[in-house]
């Protein structure tokens, strides 16, 4: 494969050291050429790369969803914090309400089950 962008070849009159520097440059676009080629060839090396892009995909959304899970918890913390303030500040009677009627519902839906089974 040619590049269009290589210098071009030194002029017939070159001196010695012109044409050796310019086989050592061939020599190093070559091995470029050659590493390039290599590695489009390695399939394992290539496997791993990719390995490692996922694995730090994965890592980045591990931190990001951790964040946002330690966000959420402490805004839900503070949340029932809240409610758990405003019930001690109630009136009696409110409180008395709050822990009854879920177990006036218990109760109920006990019965009816009891009474279910009976027919």
């Amino acid at each position: 494969m040619t590049e269009s962008s290589s210098p071009p070849p030194p002029p017939p009159d070159a001196s010695a050291d012109e044409i050796e520097a310019d086989i050592a440059a061939t020599r190093e676009r070559l091995a470029e050429s050659v590493d390039a080629l290599a590695d489009k060839v390695n399939v394992k090396a290539q496997a791993e790369r990719k390995v490692e892009e996922t694995k730090e995909q994965a890592r980045a959304k591990v931190g990001e969803a951790t964040t946002k899970a330690k966000a959420t918890a402490g805004e839900a913390k503070g949340q029932a914090q809240q409610l758990v303030d405003q019930a001690k500040t109630a009136p009696r009677p409110l409180q008395v309400a709050i822990v009854l009627i879920p177990v006036t519902v218990i109760v109920l839906l006990i019965v009816k089950a009891v009474r279910g089974r009976r027919s």
